[in-house]
């Protein structure tokens, strides 16, 4: 006998322990699912107080208890938007305690709330977000309710940034909420509650003493658990309300000091146990029957424990799926709010399509310069205004959205503003709500001004044809170099091409510089001669004296071919070719004509017999830059001292005139 009630005694034992866990897994699973639902309830219930702060906004007390019946529409109309299946009613509450504005009823009742516990609470509160209070017995309708509370911001009653201002409180009803976890049990028997941080109940699946207050929810031992702020608690606990033991998991709710509650009766466990070894009890096999018997019933149990588990794990997943989808529109619809009120270039607007009543932003009625009056109107009210080239366009493609043929709707057209600019604007919308038959019904939609964008797009397509037009004349004069330098010899010709193609790159690298907007002629000189004053180690000397001038970009390339050939015919030939060499150049402008005069003066280079017998490449260069293209005046003498050139050239043609201050030059290409 010692053997089969050994192996019974073993069986039970394994039985209940499993027993154990599995309804451990089974409640903690269930603790999840009422954790999430409680975290979602709850933000949407802070959306929903933020959404009655934006209508208040910029409202004094004043105007709004005498717009209390037309707030009372707005904020009903608002909030059913958003619903998500738990009753409540929004209190707006003033700094001493009266009732401003509530959605039950248009008219308040006179009552004071500021001995309120929320209330004394968020007023002591220094910049408090959110507060979730006590249950408790409303005096204004009687019903129970827990407080979901947030500080007022944004009144015009004056007061510094920071004061206390009143409160905007979100009244919730315990007994909808535990309906709503009612759905997410286990079992029939489970219990599921939420209690805030501190052990204070705020719903429960079981019926509750009235009326509130009532009894703290959790046990010394796991109320000191909960000030560490664990993710999850699990605990066997005797219930203060009803006296039943239970196996309780506690789930902290995400962003909230809150925890979900799940629990299934001891008894309940010690029942599904006692099921499972009720074969043992009272029989009496043989050792190995009792053994191979034990073995079978173990597997199936546990084979019926999977698939227990694996239904509960579709189940839970099921609600989760739902639960998640209903937090993704709610976060979609708090990030159109937080878009409509943060992004500065974006307003917001709602259309009625069967009686096309719209209602706008204040940024939308700042972009089309309307009155405040606008805000709700008839569509598409200005449309006067809109350019006559893009009006038909865009009102096909309204019209194509509000007869069901379009889901969305987009156009881009310009706007004569009644400050007298033409703005460009672009308009989207999508169909929100529509009837039994799929017939559209309501439309929401953004509108952005898109000026600058637009303005920048033209820019770049500007600097796209400069550019282009820059590169083709900066290859024309590198092709022209290329086909009219001699080619006496290789080396030679392929020297002389690099000095040009050197220069045109200085002169392109100055104007760079200076975004296209010009070069300074003392640049252009300077650049040119110092590639050659460094290769004979400075002992040459160079003066250049005479106005700043700045030369247009055609004409700085042209010069610095100039110059560049000027330059080399002094270091092969002229004063910078000798130690004691010097060379001067001057310029000034004449005020009689208005042409700018330059001269190149050399003097200690090597003795100048008289003028060549024929002109080169470079002396041909020069003449056609400044004479042909320039249509200037040059003047060449081989005096004995040296090479004197003197240049005369209409300003109009090379120069720039002086930019102001605040001129926008090209972009550097």
């Amino acid at each position: 006998m010692a053997l089969p009630l050994a192996l019974q005694a073993v069986g039970a034992w394994i039985a209940w322990t499993a027993t154990w866990e599995e309804a451990g897994a089974e409640v903690a699973r269930t603790a999840d699912a009422a954790a999430e639902y409680a975290r979602a309830a709850l933000d949407t219930h802070r959306l929903r107080g933020q959404q009655v702060a934006l209508l208040l906004d910029g409202l004094d007390d004043a105007s709004i208890r005498a717009r209390a019946a037309e707030l009372h529409d707005r904020a009903r109309q608002v909030l059913e938007l958003q619903r998500y299946g738990i009753a409540f009613t929004v209190y707006v509450i003033d700094r001493n305690g009266d009732i401003l504005l509530t959605t039950d009823t248009p008219d308040p009742a006179p009552v004071n709330l500021s001995d309120r516990g929320y209330f004394t609470a968020m007023r002591a509160a220094e910049g408090a977000p959110v507060l979730i209070g006590e249950v408790s017995r409303g005096r204004a309708n009687g019903r129970d309710f827990f407080p979901v509370t947030l500080r007022r911001d944004g009144a015009a009653n004056g007061l510094p940034p920071g004061a206390f201002d009143g409160l905007i409180n979100i009244s919730v009803t315990p007994d909808l909420m535990a309906a709503g976890l009612r759905r997410l049990r286990g079992t029939s028997e489970d219990v599921l509650s939420v209690v805030r941080q501190d052990g204070t109940l705020l719903a429960r699946t079981l019926e509750l003493p009235a009326p509130p207050p009532w009894p703290r929810h959790t046990t010394d031992a796991t109320q000191a658990e909960m000030a560490a702020n664990p993710p999850r608690i699990e605990a066997l606990e005797t219930s203060f309300l009803d006296g039943v033991p239970r196996l309780v998991v506690y789930r902290r709710v995400q962003g909230w000091p809150v925890y979900a509650a799940a629990a299934r009766d001891r008894a309940v466990i010690i029942d599904r146990w006692l099921a499972r070894v009720a074969w043992l009890l009272g029989i009496g096999l043989p050792a190995t029957l009792a053994l191979g018997l034990l073995a079978w019933r173990v597997g199936r149990a546990d084979r019926a424990a999977e698939a227990a588990r694996a239904s509960l794990e579709d189940r839970v997943a099921e609600r989760t799926a739902e639960l998640a989808h209903r937090t993704a529109q709610l976060s979609g619809s708090e990030a159109r709010l937080r878009v409509a009120l943060e992004a500065a270039d974006l307003g917001t607007w709602e259309v009625d399509l069967r009686t096309r009543l719209v209602q706008r932003s204040p940024r939308t009625l700042a972009i089309f310069g309307a009155p405040a009056e606008e805000t709700v109107g008839a569509y598409p009210g200005w449309w006067n205004r809109v350019h006559a080239e893009d009006g038909p366009v865009a009102a096909q493609a309204f019209e194509r959205m509000a007869e069901g043929s379009a889901e969305l709707y987009a156009a881009e057209y310009r706007f004569h503003h009644p400050d007298g600019r033409v703005v460009w604007v672009e308009a989207r919308a999508r169909v929100v709500e529509h009837d039994a038959t799929g017939r559209p019904l309501r439309a929401a939609g953004t509108v952005q001004d898109i000026t600058a964008r637009r303005e920048a797009e033209e820019r770049r397509a500007l600097l796209a044809r400069e550019v282009d037009h820059r590169a083709k004349n900066a290859l024309a004069v590198v092709q022209a170099a290329l086909r009219l330098t001699p080619r006496t010899s290789l080396e030679s010709y392929a020297a002389a091409v690099e000095g040009r193609v050197a220069a045109l790159a200085r002169a392109h690298t100055l104007l760079a510089e200076q975004r296209w907007a010009g070069a300074s002629l003392r640049a252009l000189l300077t650049g040119e001669l110092a590639a050659f004053t460094l290769r004979n180690e400075g002992r040459s000397t160079v003066t250049l004296e005479g106005p700043e001038l700045r030369i247009a970009p055609s004409a700085a390339q042209s010069l610095s071919l100039a110059f560049h050939e000027l330059t080399t015919n002094a270091v092969k030939y002229g004063a910078l070719a000798r130690a004691q060499g010097h060379l001067a150049i001057t310029w000034a402008i004449r005020p009689a004509t208005g042409d700018l005069v330059l001269r190149w003066e050399e003097s200690g280079g090597p003795p100048v017999p008289g003028a060549p017998s024929r002109r080169g490449f470079g002396s041909r260069l020069v003449a056609a830059t400044i004479r042909d293209q320039l249509g200037g005046i040059l003047l060449q003498h081989w005096e004995a001292t040296g090479l004197v050139v003197e240049m005369q050239v209409s300003l109009p043609r090379i120069a720039l005139p002086e930019a102001p201050a605040d001129a926008d030059p090209l972009p550097v290409v």
